[in-house]
């Protein structure tokens, strides 16, 4: 079983599996443009499966890589943009909204502050301590779509003369929150308490390796007391359980977001292409999704129909009737060793079961290779973990079968989903 710090991929920390080398590219909030997801594409289709995959905190993986073409993909990543800084290969998690700057109902756009963050994080040496997970969050309000504990992170306070994000370390609320414009201070000033915490006391520089220290919490709250004002105020965005889909309207006039399906956070090279040339001609703003999606913002209304069928013409869908909506799984046994049955290929049945019905809300299947259920989301309405002989099943959290074969788990899950209100 591969765990540990060195087992997680970068671009230039490419790790073995079953089906190849893997590598993951670090896309800060998940901004990209166009063209760059383009040569994603084209380096897809040149050097891996010519699949591409979404994580859950909105960064790009490629797999089934050749160990001679490694390196060709970071030549090729390079020349993309998407390696700025070699040192900071793995400092990535820079996560947001992906509708950020679009809605309505947003209280502080959290872009600015994103690219801040990124740009100071690169200029600093010290951040490269970072554990590869460690992840930093600005909620700019609206909705949140990343059920995460994310490591350190900012939500917006509503009914503030100064805008104001409360601070959360761990997921832990401090009660104290920083001016908008010291955001990015604040948080590379609390991101380094946490490195020489962590070296103090020989843990991995994670925030809930830190909270659990004593007193480690407040050494952080007063190196960071110049920067915070007390708050009394909830922090906390409207957390959205299941990834939107279809075509929003945005706060700028005669604008949308459109929003496609995409089936297990995996497109094709083809698709990709789509997307990547789609956003392109109609001057799009290309997001990546943490529900393992894609948003193109910004997008003309008169053109949004014409939109939606570029996509759907390479089978990305915006009315969620392809029967993948809420269902996640991890890649299986035909990419990882420690996989106990082909997870992906069952999920995809059930898909197929599916496809056509009406969209249930809330309606959330995981389907894990084994117990460690690598980027599975907590608490889906069906979770199923692969074992030797089978799968064990919960629904709505309860256990419905010990062991089952894949074939009576499905037949269990399409009858509790029939019974689910739409």
């Amino acid at each position: 079983m591969r765990v540990g710090e060195s087992f997680c991929p970068g671009i230039l920390h490419a790790v073995p599996a079953k089906d190849g080398m893997l590598i993951r590219v670090r896309v800060p909030g998940g901004f990209l443009r166009a063209g760059q997801f383009g040569a994603v594409a084209a380096i897809a289709t040149a050097f891996a499966d010519g699949q591409i995959e979404i994580t859950s905190r909105a960064n790009l993986q490629l797999r089934a890589i050749g160990t001679q073409n490694i390196p060709l993909v970071i030549e090729a990543l390079t020349l993309a943009g998407l390696l700025p800084s070699s040192q900071h290969d793995r400092v990535r998690n820079i996560v947001t909204s992906p509708l950020t700057g679009l809605t309505p109902d947003e209280l502080i756009d959290s872009r600015p502050h994103i690219r801040e963050l990124d740009e100071r994080l690169m200029a600093d040496m010290l951040f490269v301590k970072l554990h590869p997970k460690f992840s930093f969050a600005i909620d700019g309000g609206g909705k949140r779509f990343s059920r995460e504990t994310d490591d350190l992170a900012l939500r917006a306070l509503s009914n503030q003369a100064i805008p104001l994000l409360q601070l959360f370390i761990a997921g832990i609320d401090t009660g104290f929150a920083v001016p908008a414009s010291r955001s990015v201070d604040c948080l590379l000033e609390a991101a380094r308490v946490c490195i020489q915490l962590a070296k103090q006391f020989g843990v991995a520089v994670r925030g809930k390796e830190i909270v659990a220290i004593p007193g480690a919490l407040e050494s952080v709250m007063q190196a960071l007391s110049h920067l915070l004002v007390p708050s009394t105020l909830l922090g906390i965005s409207p957390s959205v359980d299941e990834a939107p889909l279809g075509i929003y309207p945005e706060a700028e006039a005669h604008h949308v977001s459109i929003i496609p399906s995409v089936p297990l956070g995996r497109l094709t090279s083809k698709q990709a292409k789509r997307i990547s040339d789609t956003a392109a001609e109609c001057g799009a703003d290309l997001r990546l999704a943490p529900w393992r999606g894609v948003v193109l913002g910004a997008v003309p209304e008169r053109l949004a129909a014409s939109v939606a069928a570029q996509l759907e013409s390479v089978a990305l869908r915006c009315d969620g009737r392809d029967g993948f909506h809420g269902i996640a799984a991890c890649v299986g046994s035909t990419g990882c060793d420690a996989s106990l049955a082909d997870v992906r290929n069952d999920a995809i049945s059930l898909a197929q079961h599916l496809a056509g019905r009406d969209l249930k809300p809330r309606w959330t299947v995981n389907f894990s290779g084994c117990e460690k259920q690598c980027a599975m989301r907590h608490s889906a309405t069906a979770e199923l973990i692969a074992y030797p002989s089978g799968y064990s099943l919960r629904i709505n959290g309860q256990l419905a079968s010990a062991i089952q074969s894949p074939e009576s788990a499905l037949k269990a899950i399409l009858s509790a989903h029939a019974e689910v209100a739409s």
